[in-house]
Formats: structure tokens, C-alpha cells, sequence
């Protein structure tokens, strides 16, 4: 169809071209001289001084593609392409067309055409919407302007202009996730046990935590749940001699175009912040690690707002890796509970996994609907779907 279209203009630019100079060759030779005269000096000055004037404004020509840099998820915003010349001489026509990634959506996606100014500058505005959360992309490529009398067109091959749009994921309420945050909460505390433990009988003989009953406003990982228990009230430890584990929180998200793979990443991502946002609200400081730039990032959440940082992060995040779907720093740190949020849970991803198994509790959380028999062998896993409720496909 492409060449096809191109056939079909160059066809009418020649029939344009063999009436016009048919017509002044009857004024000339038939009707009237002097009129045939004049219709040739139009016919050849009018095209040279637009072609003329026309390809020295090109290169002189200055154009801009703006957008907001962050966005919420279902917004809709303008892209504004600004041109101007900086001459004294207006290229007439700019023909534009701006192409978007599949997570942002054009109104009207056809070719834009709009007049140049010269000293103020011209602006033309397309209007999209932020429809699904992750990093988004608009492209100008190769723009084209048409001289005065439409004849000749001047295509700015190799120029290009992109810019980035990172639409912000929301942190849902999950609903059935109470499970696995216990799971997560019993391999904490187990491990602050055996630290309390080794701190109060260690062969240094080191003095061992001093507890006193909970107050409004205590850190709830200071709780002592044990001894908690044996007494019947909240005790909290006084010093500050906390464990180091922090579970970790894995996105194994991939660059995606298509709608439905769109929206399972972003139900992951999603999905992720939730469960995050609830562990540091029960006092549980965690890590978040992510792929972006051929690189592993690796945030340290211990508040709220940390998560809802952790969301503008994964905004700007393009989740491109370096053919390695889990951060193996990962490994060297004391997490005791790795959680890996996944939209492929197949063979390649079980195989990688491996050598989580002996590091501690491994758990993954995958979209309703997809096939993971591939990661039975882990310690348990989720279903996660577009509501937000979790469900444990392992029991």
C-alpha cells in the first residue's frame, strides 16, 4: 500500500506538471503571446524562488517536542511540537507525525500539518492519555515541509527527537495477602530470635537486649513477640541492636508493546508497591530491586514514603536487564525472604532461582491466568489478579 501511494503521487505530480506547461505552451503558440510570456516567467521564477527560499528556511529551522516528564496513570496530557525558523522567510508547511509507546494513547494519531512562524514560534498540540503505569516514549522522526505552491517537499531525514513519559503506578490495598506477609514476618522474627540469642550467649559474653512494655509510637519490629507472649503483654526491646534482614522484593518486568502484556506488568508492579507499602507498615524495612538501563537498582524502604519514591522510580524504569532476570547481589545480603514478582514464570526463570532455594524463604507472585507449573519447587506461590486479591496456589 506504501508504494502504491507513492506511485500514485508522483503519477499526480506529473499530470499537474503536463497540464500546467500544456497550458502555457497553447497561451504561447495559439492564443496570446504576451500572456503566454508572462504565465512562463510564473511558471519558472514562482517554483525557484520557493524552492529556493523554502530549503534555506529548512536549514535553519529549529523544532521542539515537549511533554510533562511524570504523570498519574489515566491522565490525559498534551505533546507540543514548538517549530520557528529564526528567518525573515516562513517555510509555509510542516508535515509531522508523532508515534507513541503502546502505554500512551493518541486521540488522533493522523499526520499533523501546521504553518511555520518565523521570529515567534509555531506550535502544534496532540492530545493523548496515560494509559497504562511504566515508562512511556514520543518520537518525532523525520518531519517534512512543503514549500509555497505544495510542489516540492523536503524531508529532515535522520532527525529525530524523543522524549520520555513516565506514568506513575498506583500503590493498591491487596486483599488475601495476609498470608505470605505472615510467612515474611515469621522468617523476620525468626531470625531476630536467633540473633537475640546469639548476642546474649555469645562466647564474648555480650549483654543481651533490655525490654520494657510497648508504648503508642514504638517501632513494631522492636517487639519481642516471644517473650511478648510468655508475659501477655507487648514488650519492646530499648537499644537499637536490630537485625539486619530485610526481605527483598524482586521485579522480574521486561519491556512490553502489547496491550495485554502492558497491563499484566503494570497489575505486577502494582501489585508490588501494595505488598511493600504493607511491610513497612508492620515496622518491616525491605528492599526493592529492579532491572533499568541494562543495570539492577536496589532501594532501601523503611517508611511510606519511601514506597510511594520507589513508584516515581518505576515510572522512569525501562526494566531492560542484561539477559539475567534476578539480581544476584541479592544472594549477599542477609534478606531471609526473597519475593519475586514475575509476568514469565517459565523454565528459564526456575533455573535462575536455583540458587535462591538454600538463602531462605523464596516466594513468587504471577498474573491470573498464566501457566507456572515451572516454579512449583518453591516455598509457596501467588496468583495476583487485576483486583488485587492474592491467592496461594501452593498450601
Amino acid at each position: 500500500m506504501n508504494k502504491l501511494s507513492a506511485f500514485l503521487e508522483r503519477f499526480k505530480f506529473l499530470f499537474e506538471l503536463i497540464l500546467i506547461f500544456g497550458m502555457a505552451y497553447v497561451f504561447t503558440n495559439y492564443l496570446d503571446g504576451d500572456i503566454g510570456v508572462v504565465v512562463w516567467s510564473f511558471l519558472i521564477i514562482a517554483p525557484l524562488l520557493s524552492f529556493v527560499i523554502s530549503s534555506y528556511t529548512v536549514k535553519k529551522m529549529k523544532i521542539r517536542l515537549k511533554a510533562p516528564d511524570y504523570l498519574a496513570k489515566g491522565r490525559e496530557f498534551s505533546a507540543y511540537v514548538t517549530t520557528q525558523t529564526g528567518t525573515r522567510f516562513p517555510a509555509p508547511f510542516l508535515h509531522c507525525y508523532l508515534s507513541t509507546s503502546a502505554n500512551l494513547i493518541q486521540q488522533d494519531d493522523r499526520v499533523m500539518i501546521s504553518a511555520v512562524g518565523t521570529q515567534e514560534p509555531s506550535e502544534i498540540t496532540s492530545r493523548m492519555t496515560a494509559k497504562y503505569a511504566g515508562l512511556g516514549v514520543i518520537q518525532l522522526k523525520d518531519p517534512a515541509v512543503y514549500d509555497y505552491l505544495g510542489i516540492f517537499g523536503f524531508v529532515m531525514k535522520r532527525f529525530s527527537i524523543v522524549v520520555r513519559v513516565n506514568v506513575i503506578p498506583e500503590i493498591p490495598e491487596l486483599s488475601g495477602a495476609g498470608m505470605m506477609l505472615h510467612a515474611v514476618s515469621d522468617v523476620i522474627l525468626t531470625q531476630d530470635e536467633e540473633e537475640e540469642s546469639a548476642v546474649s550467649f555469645s562466647a564474648k559474653s555480650m549483654p543481651g537486649y533490655i525490654h520494657r512494655e510497648y508504648v503508642d509510637g514504638d517501632n513494631l519490629r522492636r517487639i519481642n513477640w516471644k517473650m511478648s507472649a510468655k508475659r501477655q503483654k507487648l514488650m519492646v526491646r530499648m537499644d537499637e541492636a536490630a537485625s539486619t534482614t530485610q526481605p527483598t522484593l524482586i521485579l522480574d518486568l521486561h519491556p512490553e508493546n502489547q496491550e495485554e502484556d502492558l497491563k499484566r506488568r503494570e497489575i505486577m508492579m502494582e501489585g508490588a508497591l501494595g505488598f511493600l507499602m504493607l511491610l513497612v507498615k508492620q515496622g518491616i524495612p525491605c528492599t526493592l530491586r529492579f532491572s533499568t538501563d541494562h543495570n539492577w537498582k536496589c532501594l532501601l524502604l523503611e517508611q511510606e514514603d519511601d514506597v510511594r519514591n520507589a513508584a516515581l522510580e518505576l515510572a522512569a524504569a525501562d526494566f531492560v536487564n542484561d539477559s539475567h532476570r534476578m539480581d544476584l547481589n541479592a544472594l549477599q545480603e542477609k534478606s531471609g525472604a526473597y519475593l519475586i514478582y514475575t509476568t514469565k514464570p517459565d523454565e528459564d526463570l526456575a533455573m535462575q532461582l536455583a540458587s535462591f532455594k538454600d538463602k531462605g524463604y523464596v516466594a513468587a507472585v504471577c498474573p491470573v491466568g498464566i501457566r507456572s507449573a515451572m516454579l512449583l519447587g518453591l516455598d509457596s506461590l501467588w496468583e495476583l489478579g487485576e483486583d488485587f486479591a492474592m491467592k496461594n496456589l501452593k498450601k
